[in-house]
Formats: C-alpha cells, sequence, structure tokens
C-alpha cells in the first residue's frame, strides 16, 4: 500500500466520523423536536407512532411496521429519524 493510499483512507474516515457525528447531532434535534412538543403531538396524534426528522413528523401510524414500511418507502434516511410511540401513559421503569 502506497502512502498515497493511506492517505486517501485516512480521510475516508475522517469524513465518515464527520457524518457520524452529523448523524447524531440531526437525530438528536429530531429527539428534542418531539420533547418539547409533546403536548401538542400527543393531541395530534394520540396512540400513534410517529417519525420525527429534524422539526418535521415525516409520518405517523397506530402500527410500528406500517410506518417503518412508509419511511421506508419514501427513501428516507432511517438512521437520523427519532420514532416514538406517543401515549398518555406512563410507563415506569425498573433499574
Amino acid at each position: 500500500m502506497t502512502s498515497m493510499d493511506k492517505f486517501a483512507r485516512k480521510l475516508e474516515s475522517i469524513a465518515d466520523q464527520s457524518k457520524l457525528r452529523e448523524t447524531a447531532a440531526v437525530f438528536e434535534h429530531s429527539c428534542s423536536y418531539i420533547d418539547s412538543n409533546r403536548e401538542k403531538l400527543l393531541k395530534q396524534y394520540p396512540n400513534h407512532w410517529i417519525a420525527v426528522y429534524k422539526d418535521q413528523v415525516l409520518a405517523a401510524d397506530k402500527d410500528l411496521r406500517n410506518l417503518i414500511n412508509t419511511l421506508r418507502r419514501s427513501g428516507t434516511h432511517l438512521e437520523q429519524v427519532a420514532v416514538e410511540l406517543l401515549t398518555s401513559e406512563q410507563h415506569p421503569i425498573l433499574l
């Protein structure tokens, strides 16, 4: 392997890390949108799974499988989408 090949691989690695950070930032933004707008979203989509990208609800469905299929058919990059079930019920978590 030449030094130029090594350099090219290093650049690819840096680009991949940058993409990963960007993906994580977009996903975090999408999750924050749900948290900040939970009450409004719950009124619009009670007992529905919702898919959010940044500040936009991409899809909503009572069935998670249908929601995922809708997203896949639309060509959405799923790794940046926050998916959550909106319900007024509280589910305690035992740690």
